[in-house]
């Protein structure tokens, strides 16, 4: 297995807390004395006591850790009552994050202050670099390598308006390491508003300064925090210099990938047993060059309640173990298309497994791009729906965003569409192979080689596009078109992240909670999305798989997928940038065409908009979201990739699509 990158330098050996503001004052004036008013911390127990005026800040937190028995030797243990509240009254039941054994590897840290945050001399996301260096005002720490964590931070501009409530977010470069400890550091540097010095908050203070308190929360977290004033000190940031520093541990592989695995390998024991089924509704020939649209159902094995129907309350059934459990089997849509070609051609085509956008459907399969694609490529196309986010879970989907004790009924059902994925795959190397996909005219011959099965996702296809690839165990090549990973940094950059939000803001007014609510999701994403194996979906191994091969197709400036989050799979995975290109990213390598089969990489093509906003603003629509799927250069080089598994550049020169160099 390949080293991973390493995106750091190695440095030498909403509960009321009230009256925060005067305990602050009250603190900096209380000298020596040990008073029973001294150890008071007007924080509520249940709450983070290193925080200013939000309950769960900062995020994510030790504050919010216990000891256990798991693979990182922790676990979550976060109070009822501490998560949002809707505005119907609806307390947040933290028992589906308290099973974890640590936080996101992907989502931001979080933090706030009465009055907000300057922006000013913030690491920005067009320049990692400064956040590596000794005069950073914002650091992220690895106490297990003792390395300083590439990042930009940033304050939220889409709550300008309201500074009380304007998180500053630290967003790493890359993922960040299972079962590692960070620490998290706002030194005096990072300034007020108005440009004054930010306020300390008191239960940091009493910490720094080694001052007793009453605070039960507190005072647990104090003999691992010496570990964190000493790692940071030792680093360059000493206690001096900070307004406030905090831990966390992130999750573990083995607790992200073990309900997959577990869902996938029943799902194998299944079919092995069970011959897959299928029937079609229709059969049409769309026009001369798409002999055929088929639609139908296939069966596929059933890991959700209630009969697996797209309703609010249908989840991941559960065993004894808290591992899926299969109920059988349902029924799942599939569309397939056949290119004309296909039954001409001098030997059996391929298939390729599409994945569709968002919240879509199989019925995308036969869309007008993807008749082209399927023309181009001469292969058969087939799609079935991701179910968790597809058109049939749009009311479930609405409903978490409006509640999120409910969040296990999207981003965990996503394990369902995984199972889908994996069961199309199965039915099109052997049912569909021989019974489908064949020719009437030749004694029913089939027109497909069952060796030959690839994937193709387009946006949302495109960023599950990795997680299917890291669980499915035969196919080994994919194209991720305008393809990323890590919601929690893409949603706020995404045009099509306003209305949802606004959802989400109905229950959830509060901006601080809605940015803590896009945290929570990524903890569940984490298991389904392609965060959660990025950094491993190439070499296989984390989740039983064989080494796979990834080409992502991007366009510079897209508005619905951001770039920046496709940088960040990208630099993840450690894969080279194709060159010539428009542009190569910090953190990513350009590397010549044609790579050579077995490798992987992104290519950039550059249609012409500016660049995005540097805020957590979504960009101007220039449809560049659907740009690379247009291009003949884009087809003409999946078509080799997938033949051969060589990356070949197509364009006239670097992707500079306006001027025709993708033609």
């Amino acid at each position: 297995m390949r080293d991973l990158p390493r995106f750091s330098i190695t440095l030498a050996p909403r509960v009321a807390i009230h009256g925060m503001l005067a305990a602050v004052l009250a603190l900096s004036a209380c000298g020596d004395s040990n008073s029973d008013d001294d150890r008071t911390l007007d924080i509520e127990p249940q709450c983070n006591p290193l925080g200013l005026g939000h309950c769960m800040l900062p995020w994510p937190s030790a504050a919010f850790e216990v000891e256990a028995t798991t693979a990182t030797g922790r676990q979550l243990a976060i109070p009822a009552g501490t998560l949002p509240t809707t505005t119907m009254g609806a307390a947040t039941d933290p028992a589906g994050w308290n099973i974890a054994d640590g936080f996101s590897p992907s989502a931001p840290m979080v933090m706030a202050w009465p009055g907000g945050v300057s922006p000013e001399g913030l690491p920005p996301p067009d320049n990692f670099d400064r956040s590596l260096t000794a005069a950073s005002p914002t650091v992220i720490l690895d106490m297990t390598t003792g390395t300083r964590i590439a990042h930009f931070a940033e304050v939220d501009a889409q709550v300008e308006n309201q500074p009380d409530s304007q998180a500053l977010l630290l967003r790493p470069a890359a993922r960040l390491i299972g079962g590692h400890r960070y620490a998290v550091a706002i030194t005096t540097q990072v300034r007020a508003l108005g440009g004054g010095a930010l306020a300390i908050p008191p239960g940091f203070a009493a910490l720094r300064d080694g001052k007793p308190t009453d605070h039960a929360r507190l005072e647990a977290m104090r003999p691992r925090f010496a570990e964190v004033l000493t790692q940071l000190a030792a680093a360059g940031v000493t206690k001096d210099k900070l307004v406030l520093a905090w831990d966390f541990t992130v999750a573990s592989d083995a607790f992200l990938h073990r309900d997959l695995i577990a869902a996938r390998d029943r799902t194998i024991a299944a079919l092995d047993e069970h011959s897959i089924a299928f029937t079609v509704s229709s059969d049409t020939a769309p026009n001369k060059n798409i002999a055929h649209k088929i639609v139908g159902t296939l069966d596929a094995p059933l890991f959700l309640t209630a009969g697996g129907v797209a309703n609010v309350g249908t989840k991941i059934a559960r065993d004894a173990n808290g591992l899926p459990a299969l109920q059988g089997f349902y029924q799942i849509p599939f569309t397939a298309i056949i290119p004309a070609c296909a039954y001409i051609a001098a030997a059996p085509v391929s298939m390729v497994v599409y994945g569709h956008g968002l919240l879509g459907s199989a019925g995308e399969t036969a869309g007008t791009v993807q008749q082209e694609t399927a023309l181009e490529l001469c292969a058969v196309m087939v799609g079935t729906d991701m179910r968790g986010m597809s058109t049939p879970d749009l009311s479930v989907v609405a409903h978490a965003l409006g509640d999120l004790t409910s969040a296990d009924e999207v981003m965990e059902v996503l394990e369902q569409g995984m199972v889908n994925h994996i069961t199309l795959v199965r039915a099109l190397r052997t049912t569909f192979a021989r019974a489908l996909f064949v020719d009437p005219d030749r004694q029913n011959r089939s027109i497909v080689d069952p060796a030959k099965v690839f994937y193709y996702g387009l946006s949302q296809g495109g960023i599950m596009g990795t997680t299917v690839m890291a669980y499915e165990p035969t196919m080994t090549r994919a194209v991720l078109g305008v393809g990323a990973a890590n919601y929690s940094t893409l949603l706020e950059r995404s045009s099509d992240w306003p209305m949802y939000r606004q959802i989400l803001k109905l229950s959830y007014p509060d901006p601080l909670d809605i940015t803590l609510a896009v945290g929570l999701f990524q903890m569940r994403w984490d298991k389904t999305e392609g965060a959660g194996t990025v950094h491993s979906v190439l070499q296989g191994t984390a989740t039983g798989v064989p080494a796979k091969q990834i080409l992502m197709q991007n366009a510079l400036g897209d508005q619905e997928v951001p770039n920046i989050g496709s940088y960040w799979q990208a630099r993840t995975m450690g894969i080279p940038v194709l060159s010539p290109t428009p542009t190569t990213p910090w953190g990513l390598t350009a590397q010549p065409s044609p790579l050579p089969a077995g490798s992987s990489a992104i290519v950039l093509m550059d249609g012409g908009a500016p660049p995005p906003p540097l805020a957590n603003l979504p960009p101007e629509d220039f449809d560049m979201h659907n740009l690379t799927r247009k291009q003949h250069a884009s087809r003409r080089q999946i078509k080799a990739f997938f033949e051969s598994g060589e990356i070949i550049n197509e364009c006239a020169g670097a992707c500079v699509c306006q001027s025709g160099a993708c033609n």
